[in-house]
């Protein structure tokens, strides 16, 4: 809550010449099932970027996901956050993707294009180093604030998905990080 309040305030910076500012929250993707049933992780995600969206004015969602072994493989989080509350209109197109790395390389034109005032990356608690990471090598873009999702996930879980990241970021340390 406390950023919905600071990124209301920045809105109000606005002048005559730019009566708004503009926001895309680049909502990125997570796991859910053959049956579309949003994960834990998922759900944590879209809970954090409605909480966001409710709470400022001239927000815009770049969701990816799409397709992939273990991704987003149908259009929940879109009509997750549609049934919250979200309108139809506030969506730009989808992203297609299956990794963090694709979410980065296909966004970076819609974003160059639409050229928000600020970019949010909203993603999970335990991999906003990572999005940080190739964020910062693929786009770059420079008003981005990096917004995670507190995980609502087992003590096991979170254990094995932050072990994950850490060899994923190791990889994108060294520059292999095409599939992570």
């Amino acid at each position: 809550m406390h950023i919905a309040k600071v990124l209301f305030k920045l809105s109000l910076t606005a002048n005559e010449n730019k009566p708004f500012m503009k926001y895309i929250i680049l909502l990125l993707g997570a796991p859910n099932d053959e049956q579309g049933r949003l994960s834990q992780m998922a759900q944590d995600r879209i809970d954090c970027a409605y909480n966001l969206y409710a709470n400022n004015e001239h927000m815009t969602f770049l969701c990816t996901g799409g397709y992939g072994q273990h991704f987003n493989t149908t259009n929940r989080p879109k009509q997750a956050l549609i049934k919250k509350g979200v309108r139809e209109e506030d969506f730009l197109p989808f992203i297609l993707s299956t990794n963090t790395y694709e979410d980065f390389k296909i966004s970076k034109e819609i974003i160059e294009k639409e050229l928000p005032d600020m970019l949010i990356v909203i993603t999970s608690d335990f991999h906003i180093r990572r999005a940080k990471l190739l964020h910062d090598r693929i786009i770059n873009y420079p008003h981005t604030l990096f917004l995670p999702a507190k995980s609502n996930l087992s003590e096991k879980e979170l254990l094995s998905l932050i072990e994950h990241e850490q060899d994923a970021i190791k990889a994108i340390e060294e520059n292999r990080f095409g599939n992570h």
